[in-house]
């Protein structure tokens, strides 16, 4: 279903906040606004690399730090140096050789002589000097407030003046002389440009070529003899149209244009760095983009769910999956520098985002002003100050599934089909303890001295009917525990319990069943038990935190979190376990976790049914000497709420063992045996039936998704400050969020989401950025899609709009399109179709040399520009062409071979790679495991961009390793092997027509007499002169056909 984004009252200022000062009519920027802005920013780099140094080693000690300074008077930001202290203003603006300052450290008067200690080295004097009489410039983040006008964007040029950030205004369409030729208002804008230039558009390509390149264009994949003889044979004067249409409509569509966005968002399966671990569950958001194209999702919604789809009113678990964008860059999961790795995140997502969604390279103001764009590095902090909402991406997250990365999403997280569930679930649960009741019922008959009192490996057992004692008394084997704070007894579930209270009380006992066991326990909530899952309410872990790395537990736990959902595993959160919510309902519930060391398996129990299992690793455990209970640490996820009848198996025990001890109940085998002793066949058999009733029983269906997410830091997110050039260690002033100001948008205060979990600003920014008269995100927008189609840009540098891009080719022709782009309701698929239809878009590729001498770089656009296929489509076409395509889309990456050498060059070649059946091995390229650090070589041969970084613009290169994998490689020699079978079995005993079909398959046209003669002249010469046998000559006659240039490229 197409979303469309509802929008609520912005915290931002309306677009008529675009135009700040004065805005000026033409399309051209002003080198005066240029110049003034390198002044500054090398006035601020003066000052930051050569005056504040010496202030702060000669001046800081006396007038600076907390307290009354000396004098009265504070060096530590330029508002002070303008205030002044005891003697009046250090500074003076108007005449900065008077400033009271360079009389003090000249030292010309004995009274004011600064600084005390002896007159500054004269070298240092004089860069004091210099910076006074320059205006006394001070550098953003410098200081404990630096105060400087500049922050607030007064004294720098806005360029208001560039034609990025002028408003949007509808162009008028141009009037030219041949209206035959104008489809649309886009081939007006064009020809107006050509015949200014006494240049006339190139013919339209021929049919042939037209399915060829609109089919490559829209899917990828180069038509079928199917799709071309239907085409060709189609007279009516739709019949162009109805081709683009069903391109659009084809599943394959969003596979060829997602790749286009996930290289923009730097996508990969894994995280990069030495380790290279799998991104859990990433390939959901690859599989969300594809989907998103394919449902035509609006562009400003699309744009919206990635930035906040955890905010949005509306969510679901797709909105929940896009904003795994925040996730995809490259993470070190043991960074010497914890928070410099957190900044460095951050820096990555920033760049992301303005690079990509606003044009403009917003990221090189992380360590100071930008060197030509009118961006200060007060404007990159509090463009960061929005992201900060987001917790960091961190190894183990909270040891829960729902931690900082990923979230396992039922569906009471958004709000819907909760009540249906709970009322499943009352019924089941009331069905299941009727059978209980029976069961108890039958087995009365059996003498309690008979049955077995405790199955086998308990181990410990802490009754908790003593918790004002010093000790947690283990009445079965003595391995009592310590109680670190007086607690508080309950009435507990059998006898008296332990009450923790939310603070500092908790239990330390010994872990004494290593590998494989059992925990379980009784527990009962309080009112004041709301644990999420940033903070989860602890019922018992290892108690290993690690601070310094993730801050979280490392190996075992059980806890509360969000709603009632009662969390449990061990190491990975991807093998933590979820129950369903509603468990902090103040009723006392039964909870066990085993742990089967031989095969992996962790088991999550609740009130004796299982919530859930997952595969984990089978590492050991011996480094677990104690387990707290209530807590982690102090202050660390206390509990609130009563726990009773610990007990601690040496073994994982069975479902039904487990469903037993939750009722009251010997499920197990021996003790069906006492009963049908005592109680004769017929009553044995009907408690074997009602066991094996009760253990085959499971709640209500509740399907869970494990996604790759991001997670809000909660409604008041950590605050932000200018770090001194770009150091995470060294703070400077405090910042607010908001826009750079050459956007003219100034700091806002958004409401917090409906849903109470967040602060709304990564909501407020998406819904700021797509409105539709913002000129940053239609532009671009506009100018991707017009991009994919012909190559380039209209701005050809599209991921920066500002001094050191690109000008439009056609500027009136861009904001054209923008403004075209909400009125088709931000549809991707209204735009493609009115490129694709245009007399533009239609030319052929053919060289016109005088054209060619006027317009080298063909910028007027007289001509479609020849491109090379990507490396996908080329891996694709390859494929579909042989006949051993596999188009089925979605799921987990796929693992083609790969060569042995390639495999070699991985620190574990035999681990290093997956394995695929033949089936898998022939799925799209988007569908390859993307490892940053093994890459599929024909992919990383032709350009496949480094996932490392953003990339808007791939360009194509020309090595020789490219022939050598064409003509040589195990790839092709597979396919070239699989084609020629195809067209033997197609058709048998036929050279010439094997030939035909070969060439008419690859280049989607028939072959010319003189191209088959050719052809088969090759083949027969590698019989002869060669000594190749027939077969291997025509699979070489086969690589040939996949090498031929109209193959690889696209006119």
């Amino acid at each position: 279903m197409v979303r469309k984004s509802p929008r609520s009252e912005s915290p931002f200022p309306r677009p008529s906040g675009f135009a700040l000062g004065a805005i000026c009519s033409s399309m051209l920027f002003s080198p005066l606004a240029v110049a003034q802005h390198e002044d500054i920013v090398r006035r601020s780099k003066f000052f930051e690399t050569q005056a504040w140094p010496i202030i702060e080693r000669a001046c800081l000690r006396c007038h600076g730090g907390e307290g009354r300074p000396k004098g009265g008077f504070r060096l530590d930001s330029r508002e002070a140096l303008l205030r002044g202290g005891d003697r009046g203003p250090a500074f003076d603006e108007s005449n900065p050789e008077q400033s009271l300052i360079l009389e003090m450290v000249s030292w010309k008067s004995d009274e004011y002589a600064m600084p005390p200690t002896g007159i500054l080295p004269e070298a240092e004097l004089a860069i004091i000097t210099e910076w006074i009489l320059e205006g006394a410039t001070w550098a953003d983040g410098i200081g404990a407030d630096p105060g400087d006008a500049s922050l607030d964007g007064s004294d720098i040029p806005l360029g208001g003046d560039w034609w990025a950030w002028q408003p949007l205004e509808r162009p008028t369409v141009p009037e030219v002389s041949d209206q035959t030729w104008v489809r649309n208002p886009i081939d007006a804008f064009v020809l107006a440009r050509l015949e200014a230039a006494g240049l006339a558009p190139a013919p339209e390509a021929d049919r042939h070529t037209l399915i060829r390149r609109v089919a490559l264009d829209l899917t990828g994949l180069p038509p079928t003899p199917e799709e071309v003889s239907a085409f060709m044979e189609d007279d009516g004067p739709d019949a162009y149209q109805a081709m683009v249409d069903r391109y659009l409509d084809s599943p394959q569509h969003g596979v060829k244009w997602a790749r286009h966005w996930l290289d923009a968002v730097r996508y990969a399966d894994t995280d990069g760095y030495e380790r290279d671990r799998t991104k859990p569950s990433a390939w959901r958001y690859r599989d969300w983009v594809v989907n998103a194209i394919n449902q035509d999702t609006p562009i400003d919604r699309f744009f919206i769910d990635q930035l906040a789809g955890d905010e949005t009113e509306d969510r679901d678990i797709d909105s929940l999956i896009a904003t795994g964008f925040y996730r995809l860059g490259i993470w070190d999961d043991e960074p010497t520098d914890v928070k410099l790795a957190q900044f460095d995140d951050l820096d990555s997502i920033i760049d992301v985002v303005s690079r990509n969604m606003m044009g403009m390279s917003i990221a090189c103001a992380r360590c100071h002003a930008h060197k030509r764009d009118p961006i200060l590095q007060g404007d990159y902090y509090r463009l960061a100050a929005i992201f900060r909402d987001l917790r960091p991406y961190k190894k183990n997250a909270g040891n829960s599934i729902e931690g900082n990365n990923v979230t396992r999403t039922v569906p009471a997280f958004f709000g819907t089909g909760e009540d249906e569930y709970q009322t499943a679930r009352r019924r089941f649960t009331e069905e299941m303890t009727s059978t209980v009741s029976t069961l108890r019922s039958l087995a009365s008959n059996v003498d309690a001295a008979e049955a077995p009192r405790e199955v086998a490996g308990l181990v410990s057992h802490y009754p908790f009917d003593d918790a004002r004692s010093a000790s947690a008394v283990d009445v079965m084997n003595g391995n009592d525990g310590r109680i670190a704070d007086v607690g508080f007894e309950a009435e507990g579930k059998e006898g008296r319990g332990f009450r923790f209270d939310g603070g500092d009380d908790g239990i330390r006992i010994p872990h004494v069943a290593r590998d494989s066991f059992t925990i379980s326990f009784w527990v009962r909530t309080s009112a004041q038990c709301r644990g999420n899952d940033n903070d989860p309410r602890w019922f018992l872990g290892d108690g290993l935190v690690d601070g310094e790395v993730s801050g979280v537990v490392n190996d075992l736990g059980i806890s509360m979190i969000g709603s009632g959902i009662i969390s449990a595993g061990i190491g990975n959160p991807e093998t933590f376990v979820n129950s369903p919510p509603g468990f902090n309902d103040g009723e006392w519930h039964h909870v066990a976790l085993t742990r089967n060391h031989e095969n992996g398996v962790v088991a999550l129990y609740v009130d004796g049914i299982e919530a859930g299992s997952a595969k984990g690793g089978k590492q050991t455990l011996d480094r677990i000497d104690e387990l707290a209970v209530g807590r982690m640490l102090p202050g660390h996820g206390a509990f609130n709420g009563d726990l009773d009848e610990l007990k601690i198996h040496d073994r994982a025990l069975t479902a039904g063992e487990v469903a037993g001890a939750a009722h009251g109940l010997r499920l197990d085998e021996p003790f069906i045996l006492s009963v049908a002793e005592a109680s004769g066949y017929e009553t044995a058999a009907e408690y074997r039936r009602l066991r094996d009733a009760l253990l085959g029983m499971r709640p209500p269906g509740l399907e869970t998704t494990l996604v790759l997410c991001a997670r809000s830091n909660g409604i008041t997110p950590p605050d932000t400050h200018i770090l001194i050039r770009g150091n995470a260690h060294s703070e400077g002033r405090l910042v607010k969020p908001g826009i750079p100001h050459v956007l003219g948008a100034d700091e806002f205060s958004p409401q917090p989401t409906v849903h109470g979990e967040s602060s709304g600003l990564r909501l407020a920014f998406a819904e700021w950025l797509t409105e539709p008269e913002n000129p940053t995100s239609t532009r671009v927008a506009a100018n991707r899609i017009w991009q994919h189609h012909f190559g380039r840009g209209l701005v050809r540098s599209s991921d920066d709009f500002g001094f050191l891009g690109t000008r439009p080719t056609h500027p009136q022709l861009l904001d054209w399109l923008a403004t075209e782009l909400p009125r088709l309701d931000w549809s991707r698929r209204a735009l493609n179709r009115l490129i694709l239809t245009s007399s533009t878009y239609r030319q052929s590729s053919r060289v016109d040399p005088a054209a060619a001498t006027l317009d080298p770089l063909n910028d007027l656009l007289w001509k479609f520009d020849l491109r090379r296929l990507t490396a996908e489509e080329i891996r694709d076409a390859v494929l579909a062409v042989s006949g051993n395509l596999n188009p089925e889309l979605g799921g987990e990456g796929v693992y083609p071979p790969l060569p042995r050498a390639v495999l070699e060059t991985a620190s574990r070649p035999d681990a290093a790679w997956g394995r695929a059946t033949p089936e898998q091995a022939g799925r799209r390229s988007l569908y390859i495991f993307l490892k940053r650090s093994l890459r599929h070589p024909l992919l990383e041969g032709f350009d496949q961009p480094d996932t490392d970084r953003s990339c808007s613009v791939r360009f194509a290169t020309t090595v020789p390793t490219q022939s050598l994998m064409m003509m040589n490689s195990e790839f092709i020699d597979r396919q070239a092997a699989i084609f020629a079978d195809r067209l033997e079995r197609e058709l048998p005993n036929d050279r010439r027509a094997q030939i035909t079909r070969g060439l008419e398959l690859a280049l989607c046209r028939p072959p010319t007499n003189d191209e088959v003669a050719e052809l088969l002249g090759l083949y027969s010469e590698l019989k002869e002169l060669d000594e190749l046998d027939d077969s291997e000559a025509f699979e070489a006659a086969c690589v040939l056909i996949l090498n031929l240039n109209e193959f690889l490229h696209v006119g």
